[in-house]
């Protein structure tokens, strides 16, 4: 496969996900907001959080003074000049799409672009000034869309791995994120004058995880929940299972059979899934949820950087000293309001 092909594939998965996990952010801070109503709280701890979690603290401040609900939801959502924008995130993915058309299947390309044409449409904004729950729930269907028929439609050989790979690094990413908002609330359980139940069990929601919680634990308790959304591979959504997937992928693509010149992508991830595997939730709380979600950001940052070094820029390069034929169109994939001349050099959109 040609890196260009590989990156724009992973880059159109990524995307795709971000888009869902603001949706559902920003849903389940909705609903936050309409439980805690009667507390008479300020809006802004609860939007604040959101606004560290995409990493447009300073983007939003430069355009706002105050942290305001609708002010934050605008400019998660349809902000065309903010990178992270669920706009902008779903055009990322239908542009990367629209690279690699002759490479996915028609239907996941319809579903990718009737997403697109959707947010962009004047039916779409005015859902989100007047219904923006709704607005929400019709990108996570489409997520939704996206990820079934990607699952139902794509042979399982390099395509599918990456798509894959570019999924779970994104939404383990994003699961770091969201549980490092909560790192600085109290574990105390009700009736604790600082136990704050709504927050955990809307991070919960956050990240669809409060049915398959409740039904095993039948009660909300920060520890487990922290266990259970960082450490539990049974779990879909969970940063261990997310990492397990993630070699496995890798594993596949590499076809390495021992360690001796195991490439750098799968030993960066593999050496992550065994801390993952033998890390007690007690182990992170003791050294502190922040100080251990930091580190696990920066490995995940390694891990996508090894990738883009192993599959993209390497493979570049060797394509260039054999001289073998060059297509005209950019290398890499594409990303929002990045030129063509960075854009092999772009990894992340969002700041640490």
């Amino acid at each position: 496969m040609l890196s260009r092909v590989a990156d724009s594939i992973y880059w159109m998965a990524r995307y795709v996900e971000r888009a869902e996990n603001l949706s559902r952010l920003l849903l389940s801070t909705q609903d936050l907001l309409l439980d805690a109503g009667s507390e008479g709280v300020d809006e802004a701890q609860f939007w604040q959080p959101i606004l560290a979690t995409t990493g447009d603290e300073e983007a939003y401040s430069k355009l706002h003074k105050k942290i305001k609900g609708k002010d934050v939801t605008d400019f998660l959502a349809l902000r065309a000049d903010n990178p992270n924008s669920m706009l902008n995130s779903i055009k990322a993915a239908r542009e990367n799409a629209r690279t690699v058309r002759d490479q996915i299947s028609d239907e996941i390309w319809e579903s990718l672009n009737s997403l697109r044409l959707f947010a962009e449409s004047a039916e779409g904004k005015t859902m989100h000034r007047t219904q923006s729950a709704a607005f929400y729930e019709r990108v996570l269907r489409g997520s939704y869309q996206f990820q079934g028929i990607a699952d139902s439609t794509t042979p399982r050989g390099e395509i599918w791995h990456f798509l894959r790979l570019g999924t779970c690094l994104e939404r383990a990413d994003k699961m770091s994120r969201l549980l490092d908002t909560c790192s600085g609330l109290s574990l105390e359980l009700p009736p604790h004058a600082q136990a704050r139940p709504l927050r955990w069990a809307a991070l919960l929601r956050s990240c669809s995880a409060w049915h398959a919680f409740m039904a095993e634990h039948r009660r909300l308790d920060p520890t487990k929940i922290i266990a259970y959304l960082l450490l539990d591979e049974t779990f879909p959504r969970s940063i261990a299972c997310c990492v397990a997937e993630a070699q496995s992928a890798l594993q596949a693509l590499c076809a390495c059979s021992g360690l001796q010149g195991m490439p750098a992508p799968l030993r960066h991830v593999g050496r992550l899934r065994a801390d993952l595997a033998y890390t007690t939730v007690e182990e992170v709380l003791a050294a502190g949820l922040h100080e251990y979600i930091d580190d696990l950001q920066t490995r995940l940052n390694q891990i996508g950087e090894a990738i883009f070094q192993t599959f993209v820029l390497h493979a570049e390069l060797s394509q260039i000293a054999e001289e073998s034929p060059v297509e005209t169109s950019a290398p890499g994939a594409y990303h929002a309001h990045a030129s063509e001349d960075v854009q092999v050099q772009q990894q992340q959109q969002q700041q640490q």
